[in-house]
């Protein structure tokens, strides 16, 4: 039998918060439709104002080399847009509010290239995108914190772990995702694993209703599996007293999931899930070592908590996108000398 935990929002597990749906969306507005073009672009000057004298300038430098290999000057792909002509109404909102909110401080002639939405294979070009799969393509993706409202939020979990419960717990969709539905199918039934399936229009017979995030903070171990693209669930798991259970990610975004330790970040399992539930059982009967990757998922989301870095990072990572954009060769120039992108 499978465990149910149902606790009750009576428990005051703790809470998750983000920015209003309306003041998010007015922000966004007034950033990328009426505040003028010049104003974003000295903000942007402001903002990397001296940034190389920062304490953590190395650990900018190392993450903006992390979310965008490109060093060589590229031609845009046949689907580029010059920045002026890339407009909400084409766009998912939330990705177009993020990634305009740094693009309106370059040249509005600059052609990018963007994946709208989720990633399901990386292209043969160079392309904005909030997601890349982790293969030897993964250096064409410069990534950047889009549709970051969903994906970061502010979390409070007031149970420390060591009063959580010994369960393995999972809410989500599993129609349409191939790997979730293999791991109901063999863990569904057993005991200490509490999952649930919360797909309303194509419900399994694995179907429970939804659960808030806060309800999950009863548990030790939440599985993060793949959807779409990444684990949505990862940023919010590593901020709380839980510990991320999943196998080793094949897509990362702005987290830097590739860059995360098996054992020390999260509970590493199979891909095949064969050894989940003797990796659960190990944990268990080591709790010391289950709450270091506790405080590590924790320590290792921090790095994202600093507003004016992440606007550091975020500019940093489009200068070198843009600043590599191919125009036209410069006539009797030596071979590799490109004419580029002036970004003032």
């Amino acid at each position: 039998m499978s465990t149910n935990t149902q606790p009750t929002s009576q428990d005051s597990p703790g809470s998750v918060s983000r920015p209003p749906a309306l003041v998010y969306n007015l922000t966004s507005l007034w950033r990328t439709c009426i505040l003028p073009r010049f104003v974003r672009r000295l903000q942007r000057r402001l903002c990397l104002r001296g940034w190389e004298r920062r304490p953590d300038a190395d650990e900018i430098r190392r993450r903006v080399d992390y979310y965008n290999p490109l060093r060589s000057p590229f031609t845009p792909g046949e689907d580029s847009r010059p920045i002026a002509d890339i407009k909400l109404k084409d766009s998912h909102s939330a990705y177009w509010y993020d990634l305009m909110r740094y693009l309106r401080a370059y040249p509005t002639q600059s052609r990018v290239d963007f994946i709208d939405g989720d990633t399901w294979s990386n292209p043969d070009h160079p392309v904005f995108a909030k997601a890349r799969c982790l293969d030897s393509k993964a250096g064409h993706c410069a990534l950047l914190r889009l549709d970051s409202r969903r994906h970061f939020m502010k979390v409070d979990d007031r149970i420390p772990f060591e009063q959580k419960k010994d369960i393995l717990l999972f809410r989500g969709e599993i129609y349409g995702k191939p790997s979730r539905l293999k791991f109901f199918e063999m863990w569904a039934d057993e005991e200490g694993f509490d999952l649930g399936d919360t797909s309303r229009r194509n419900p399994s017979k694995w179907y429970k209703p939804p659960m808030s995030i806060p309800l999950h903070f009863h548990c030790k171990y939440i599985l993060a599996l793949e959807g779409n693209d990444v684990a949505s669930s990862l940023q919010w798991i590593c901020s709380s007293n839980c510990i991320p259970v999943m196998p080793r990610p094949t897509k990362e975004s702005w987290l830097m999931h590739g860059a995360m330790i098996p054992g020390k970040h999260y509970i590493e399992i199979r891909p095949d899930f064969s050894d989940v539930k003797e990796k659960i059982a190990y944990y268990n009967a080591h709790p010391e070592e289950a709450r270091a990757i506790s405080e590590a998922s924790k320590e290792w989301m921090r790095q994202f908590s600093d507003p004016r870095r992440e606007n550091i990072i975020s500019y940093l990572v489009a200068d070198r996108y843009i600043g590599n954009i191919r125009l036209t060769p410069i006539s009797g120039a030596k071979s590799g000398e490109d004419e580029k992108i002036a970004i003032p």
